[in-house]
Order: structure tokens, then sequence, then C-alpha cells
């Protein structure tokens, strides 16, 4: 099951759920300067069908 979130900014990533909440994590850090919480990540992201991580 692949997941995917899009931030308000336009940077979309797609995966598992542990590499979406890593990716996630580490944008709204260096893009945002926020700090996102998993809960926080599981309450945006959806379900996805088909294959291959989107970074």
């Amino acid at each position: 099951m692949l997941m995917e979130v899009t931030c308000r900014c336009g940077w979309t990533t797609r995966g598992s759920r542990s590499e979406v909440i890593t990716r996630v994590r580490e944008h709204g850090r260096s893009q945002h300067q926020q700090e996102i919480t998993p809960a926080q990540i599981r309450a945006i992201w959806r379900v996805v069908e088909g294959s291959g991580a989107k970074r």
C-alpha cells in the first residue's frame, strides 16, 4: 500500500508509511522550518494505487 502527501507548496511524496513520514518531516524542516508529527502526517496522507516511490 502506498501513501501520498502533497504539501501546500506543491511538493509531493509517495511511498510506504514510514518513507512518507520521514520525507514529510524532512521537507517540513528544510523548506518550512516546521516540526511535523507522525500523527499530523497520518491525518493528511491518502492511500494511492500503483507502485513506485515519488520524492
